[in-house]
């Protein structure tokens, strides 16, 4: 039988909400459990509502899920804003001394589980947080979860704290899982031994971050901004094993300019941040583009214009990131939709950098970049390669020749026969500028002509190497979905549920951006019965992307742009409207 358990857990910046949901991720994946997990929360350190809701399953998670089977509420203020979010028959579990349920006119159906978290607590510690531990016991009492893999998490968590630390731990969980016990609390699933886990838990970034590691990353730049931040946090906390430079520089211009002049020196280099710094960073990109550098930029996008809402999720940059700076050179974009994506495209990105030479931009939003995941294996079977470094150039080597594919033989600094001249303004094979005295000669035109396409033409020939789209699920369904980005699973789940209710639809996800493959998507689209296209901004802007790239207009449409993600009984509705079903 599948076993499949939304727990949330509501409290405010401060309460230790991050740790609590990671900590209880693990314990769920420590039992095998497929588990994907999302925190909405404010910017604020503390106060502030928060929640971080898991879904764990024995089957594959798809989406968080939306109304939660448990509910923790961690606070008195929290516990009367969340009221309008518990559903019927949901586990509620609170600490009776500080909330009265019937004061906050709660719902009559739900299951209320009330225990002395605090009290409790102060018996054991006087360490506060510890009433998180006692939660977990009972919990675990009512989810039957294994008490010794339980403590194995703790002593994971813990154990550099010393074993008295440890066994305060273990002293809370027991007396949570003694007062559920004890109280009769329902079990919702019987105890019993579960297989050892086989897989890690991981974010967004940070899988992004490993696939980049492991394609061979010798430098990184950023500057904090919610949510790219924990790339830096990520590599720089592996620093030691790396053999490579990760720099917390002082904005986003100076990170882009030292993964420019990391790149140049032939290190392979990436910078991340948010929309906001990606604005500045569009000199930079331009001048990255014309002088031919590898570059990977990562846009993990949030709530804007400006400072917007920099905890909420957004796919309001897909235009920002294809018109990024002034003039035509070629850029890749690729926005990856999971944990395993982004690993893959981690891979992909400093790959195609090095070897086409150009900018590779990757649209993370902040729901992927900051929701973990359990994976089960990711591919590290891939070998590094470099491409196209001379180490021992002829005396006649020109930087900038020429070729079939646009890309130029390149050279490091300092290799001998290797120099030549470069900078952001336009030149000849040899790198020397056309830009001012010579610029509108008649010898110089056709070079100038000739530079523009030569850069272009790489985009030929990286298309080759993308996967082309496709269909995923029935070909001759009622509907097809299109999305982009982190929304490619949550669709997924919208497909199945409707699938039970006999109602087929199926679904086109882009992921490579630009180039783009329009032959296929024109062809897919137009083989359709109906088309809704899914994302998470105002304007429709992949809506807008497919039709400029391939003159098929999409009719309908659902968006949604409050900061939350989307959930699949927004889909469903949606297309029953479209399909004109009650």
């Amino acid at each position: 039988m599948t076993k499949d358990i939304i727990i949330r857990f509501v409290g405010s910046a401060g309460d230790g909400l991050v740790s609590l949901g990671n900590l209880f991720s693990k314990i769920l994946k420590k039992h095998n459990f497929n588990v994907l997990g999302f925190r909405s929360y404010q910017s604020v350190i503390r106060g502030g509502y928060n929640e971080y809701q898991i879904r764990a399953s024995t089957d594959e998670v798809l989406s968080i899920g939306e109304e939660a089977d448990i509910i923790v509420l961690l606070n008195k203020s929290v516990a009367a804003i969340h009221r309008v979010r518990v559903n019927k028959d949901a586990m509620v579990i609170y600490d009776n001394d500080y909330i009265n349920l019937d004061e906050l006119d709660y719902p009559e159906d739900i299951q209320k589980l009330p225990i002395p978290l605090a009290n409790i607590t102060k018996d054991i510690s006087k360490l506060k947080v510890l009433k998180n531990i006692v939660g977990f016991g009972a919990i675990s009492q009512i989810l039957g979860l294994d008490e010794t893999l339980i403590k194995e998490v703790i002593v994971e968590q813990f154990g550099h704290k010393g074993e008295e630390v440890v066994f305060t731990n273990f002293e809370a969980l027991e007396k949570g899982d003694k007062f559920a016990t004890e109280n009769k609390w329902p079990i919702k699933w019987e105890k019993h031994k579960y297989e050892k886990a086989q897989q890690m838990i991981i974010t967004g970034n940070e899988a992004l971050a490993l696939g980049m590691i492991s394609a061979g990353l010798k430098f990184y730049s950023g500057y904090p901004m919610t949510p790219a931040t924990s790339i830096v946090h990520y590599l720089t906390k592996h620093l030691p094993k790396l053999g490579m430079i990760v720099k917390q520089t002082e904005d986003e211009i100076a990170a882009i300019g030292m993964a420019i002049g990391a790149a140049y020196c032939g290190a392979r280099a990436a910078t991340g941040t948010s929309g906001g710094g990606f604005s500045l960073m569009s000199e930079l990109v331009g001048m990255a583009g014309i002088e031919e550098i590898p570059l990977v930029v990562i846009n993990s996008q949030r709530a804007g214009p400006s400072t917007g809402m920099a905890t909420k999720t957004e796919q309001a940059d897909l235009f920002q990131a294809y018109g990024i700076s002034q003039g035509e050179f070629p850029k890749v974009i690729l926005a990856p939709s999971s944990v395993i994506e982004a690993f893959n495209v981690g891979v992909d990105a400093v790959e195609i950098a090095e070897k086409y030479q150009v900018v590779v931009i990757v649209l993370l939003d902040l729901y992927l970049s900051e929701h973990i995941a359990t994976v089960r294996k990711f591919d590290l079977e891939r070998k590094n390669s470099r491409f196209a470094i001379l180490d021992k150039p002829s005396e006649d080597y020109i930087r900038y020749k020429i070729t079939k594919t646009g890309v130029s033989p390149r050279t490091l600094p300092g290799t001998k026969n290797g120099v030549f001249f470069t900078g952001s303004s336009e030149r000849n094979e040899s790198g020397t500028s056309i830009a001012s005295t010579l610029a509108g000669l008649p010898e110089t035109l056709p070079i100038r002509e000739e530079m523009v396409k030569k850069r272009m033409r790489k985009l030929e020939y990286i298309l080759e190497e993308l996967e082309k789209p496709k269909i995923y699920g029935e070909k001759e369904a009622s509907i097809t979905l299109v999305s982009w980005g982190s929304t490619k699973y949550i669709l997924r789940e919208a497909i199945k549920l409707l699938k039970a209710e006999g109602i087929e639809a199926n679904q086109l996800h882009i992921k490579a951006i630009n180039p783009f493959h329009k032959t296929e998507v024109k062809e897919i689209l137009s083989n359709a019965k109906e088309v809704l296209c899914v994302e998470q901004n105002f304007t429709g802007q992949m809506n807008d992307y497919i039709r400029m790239k391939t003159g098929f207009d999409i009719k309908h449409n659902l968006r949604r742009w409050d900061g939350e993600p989307i959930v699949p009984s927004q889909i469903i509705a949606k297309v029953k409207e479209v399909l004109n079903i009650e």
